[in-house]
């Protein structure tokens, strides 16, 4: 009797059971991570890859704020205002190059991208218009810019180099009168 209720309960002996249970934990586990390891590198790049971008972003952006300010001081002088454009120019290269050496990812010398940015000075106010269809209006003095970068991602997976469109805009100061 006691034998037929071991195997009524389980059907085969409980040895004979727990071998038969024994690796599959590990065949599973093989399969998780075959999957979930590509999927954990792809977040891995992609995460890295939007943290260049903003790098890129808010070096472009900080040149522009900064180079906005040049003022035409004859023009302010007889109450006007407007960017003086050399000046504005020479403090945006400059503070652009300085500001790339905490961008990371960036495949070329700084000095090769910050000659190849497209800087547009509006000393009375205009229409930015970028490469990828946006435009802006400033009703008064501005400037724009927009860049290429090659950047490099984080390469775990081995994806190309690639090439966001980086742009950036400000306004000169409202002057109080």
């Amino acid at each position: 009797m006691e034998q037929q209720c071991s195997k009524q309960r389980t059907g085969r002996p409980y040895a004979a059971y727990r071998r038969a249970e024994r690796g599959q934990s590990l065949v599973f586990i093989a399969l998780v991570l075959a999957f979930l390891t590509p999927f954990i590198f792809t977040v891995i790049e992609f995460s890295e890859r939007q943290m260049e971008v903003a790098q890129m972003e808010d070096a472009l952006q900080q040149s522009i704020r900064s180079a906005v300010q040049s003022f035409d001081y004859a023009h302010l002088a007889h109450n006007g205002q407007r960017i003086d454009q050399q000046r504005a120019l020479q403090t945006a290269r400059e503070t652009f190059v300085q500001n790339l050496s905490a961008v990371s990812g960036l495949a070329e010398r700084p000095e090769a991208l910050a000659a190849r940015v497209t800087w547009r000075v509006l000393p009375e106010g205009g229409t930015c218009s970028f490469s990828d269809g946006q435009a802006q209006t400033f009703d008064r003095p501005a400037m724009c810019a927009e860049v290429l970068p090659v950047m490099t991602g984080f390469g775990l997976l081995g994806y190309a180099p690639y090439r966001p469109l980086i742009t950036a805009a400000a306004t000169l100061d409202a002057l109080e009168q």
